[in-house]
């Protein structure tokens, strides 16, 4: 069973060391069958 999955990134600096945590989480998740999105928050405005 798929289930969706949403990543928020809150990282300052993309490619940083929480950035790269994100991004392996969501490979484990994807390799798992899962659709998964990832949001910078750093890119969001009010």
């Amino acid at each position: 069973m798929s289930k969706k999955v949403l990543v928020l990134s809150a990282s300052p600096r993309r490619g940083g060391n929480s950035d790269l945590l994100c991004d392996q989480f969501m490979l484990g998740a994807k390799e798992s069958g899962n659709q998964v999105e990832k949001i910078f928050l750093r890119d969001k405005r009010d």
